[in-house]
């Protein structure tokens, strides 16, 4: 059988996809999104804290009021939080229901990247780049991760791509261009209600392309994306005030606190510990995302700058203030203001996918024409691909067939990922072994799409094995065994001096009857349960340990004789 006989079934599905590019999204995605390892436990401190708050939203049925074990602790606004107690109240309370909203706005964030790449390279572009850059976008582990974590990293992108989707309409449609430039508005103070501070980046990030477009597109006179963004104002504005009235000045002062904190830190962030279960560059002070955002998107950067080239290069194409502009002012503030979390470089991702995409693009040309001299680029960059999916095999297969006393056990899922993604990464390689005589447009869509697969593979394996999804793993465990867990789930337990710590937020969350907060250990009613931390509870005291979860104990309290009154 001659090769394009071997490729034939598989350019008739390709021909199909084309024409619905929408289904083939959404087949490249919906797996990405609904694969989950049973069980799930949350990650913590981060979204633990979102999905404990929300539950106390939804049970004493207060919508102002943002606590940990009864203190109001106003260093977030509400927006995630509503979303989490109404999925809570549709769907019951569980991991699934804590992240579904980030799910959702997942999902729309990639379905807005195809959009953007749709409207960004008219009217010399080509179409298929949006494509790409959606497909690309939905295979950023990072991404992927923040995808399915009840956090507001995947709104806050999601309502970031809303707004400049928006404007983009609105010049395609000037009979529309106030209710589209309304919309922009409303999802960028949408975006403060939901991410805070951080919100401010992108809106910053559009000034380039409102201020330098504006002969051309006249956003800046759009009455509607004034009204949008003080309309959208409005439920921060209310929530505030209801705050302000309860609690007095404090609402005020921790989150102008927590702001500060957010602009204007002076130590490196760190990065919720996921799949690498590590911190990244702890005090890498605000030069960060400089040194991580390759690293994290690796190979889509080196992809990207080659798209940035071409478009810098392409003077027909249209927008470059925002291809250009928005991405690198973006990384820019990011430099200039260090994350939380680690995770709010997330904003530039989408743009760094299309730029990419427009590499891709442009590489995948290369592969097709028949110049030795460019088709050898193409060539050269398979065999890379081929030599690094079977080093990551090779590593990956180590891990799997190493036996269980010379290797930590919590380390060989990561052969999966290995095993996984290089197998992925052999397809542009194969596709190379096989180049001569004409290449179809076919084949170039085949080795493009082998770049993806890879990458495709590892994420999957990622939610497969539960690195991903499963992330208290060890205190969800340590609460199944019998006597725990009918202790748990028949008695209120109280918890001596709660902190914001991993152990105990997720010792919070997954206590079904809370108690109230206790200072110290003697406190504890008589043949009450309370979580104490080990150091802190006198064990000759008479105090049964029921669980001992990292330093953190459930123990119950002795019978404490009632004082015999005196006649």
């Amino acid at each position: 059988m001659v090769p394009n006989d071997i490729y034939k079934p598989i350019y008739r599905l390709f021909w199909r996809l084309r024409r619905q590019p929408w289904l083939w999204l959404l087949l490249w995605v919906a797996p990405l999104l609904l694969l989950n390892r049973l069980p799930q436990s949350l990650l913590a401190p981060r979204e633990g804290i979102y999905a404990q708050q929300a539950w106390d939203m939804l049970t004493y049925n207060d919508w102002i009021g943002l606590g940990w074990w009864g203190t109001p602790q106003f260093d977030r606004l509400p927006g995630l939080h509503y979303l989490i107690a109404l999925s809570y109240h549709w769907f019951g309370r569980s991991e699934l229901a804590a992240r579904l909203p980030s799910m959702v706005a997942a999902g729309a964030a990639i379905w807005l990247t195809w959009r953007l790449g749709q409207r960004l390279t008219q009217p010399t572009g080509s179409p298929q780049v949006g494509l790409w850059g959606a497909g690309i976008f939905a295979v950023m582990p990072l991404w992927m991760q923040a995808a399915k974590l009840a956090t507001p990293d995947a709104l806050l992108v999601s309502l970031s791509l809303l707004a400049v989707w928006a404007l983009l309409h609105s010049e395609d449609q000037p009979a529309q261009r106030i209710g589209w430039g309304l919309v922009a508005g409303l999802a960028l103070s949408f975006g403060f209600l939901v991410g805070g501070a951080i919100a401010v980046l992108p809106l910053v990030a559009l000034l380039p392309y409102l201020v330098w477009g504006h002969r051309t597109h006249r956003h800046l006179t759009n009455i509607g994306l004034y009204y949008g963004l003080v309309f959208g104002a409005v439920p921060t504005a209310i929530w505030l005030g209801r705050a302000v009235a309860r609690y007095g000045d404090l609402p005020l002062g921790q989150l102008a606190a927590h702001f500060t904190d957010q602009l204007g830190r002076v130590d490196g962030p760190t990065v919720p510990q996921g799949v690498f279960q590590s911190s990244w560059g702890a005090t890498a002070g605000g030069f960060y995302s400089l040194g991580h955002l390759p690293l994290v998107t690796f190979p889509w950067l080196g992809f990207a700058l080659v798209g940035a080239w071409l478009v810098g290069r392409d003077r027909r194409l249209g927008r470059r203030t925002l291809w250009l502009g928005y991405p690198t002012v973006l990384v820019g503030l990011l430099c200039l203001t260090p994350a939380r979390a680690g995770s709010e470089d997330l904003l530039v991702y989408p743009f760094v996918a299309l730029l990419a995409a427009v590499g891709l693009n442009h590489l995948g040309r290369l592969f097709r024409s028949r110049a030795a001299r460019r088709y050898r680029v193409a060539v050269g960059l398979s065999w890379a691909a081929g030599v690094g999916g079977i080093l990551l095999m090779s590593t990956g297969a180590a891990l799997l067939i190493t036996p269980g006393e010379l290797i930590a056990a919590d380390l060989r899922p990561y052969g999966w990922l290995g095993v996984a993604g290089g197998l992925g990464l052999l397809l542009p390689w194969l596709m190379a072994l096989n180049r001569w005589g004409r290449v179809s447009q076919a084949q170039q869509r085949l080795w493009q799409w082998g770049w993806l697969l890879g990458p495709w593979l590892a994420v999957m394996a990622a939610f497969a094995t539960g690195l991903f999804g499963n992330y208290g793993a060890d205190v969800a465990q340590a609460l199944q065994p019998p006597p725990v867990a009918e202790a748990l789930a028949h008695n209120p337990v109280y918890m001596v001096q709660p902190s914001r710590d991993r152990i105990p937020v997720l010792l919070t969350v997954y206590t079904p009857h809370l108690g109230k907060p206790l200072g110290n250990w003697s406190q504890i009613p008589s043949l009450g349960y309370a979580w104490v931390q080990a150091a802190a509870l006198p064990l000759a005291e008479g105090y049964e340990v029921i669980a001992t979860v990292g330093d953190w104990q459930l123990v119950q309290a002795p019978v404490v004789p009632e004082a015999v009154p005196r006649g």
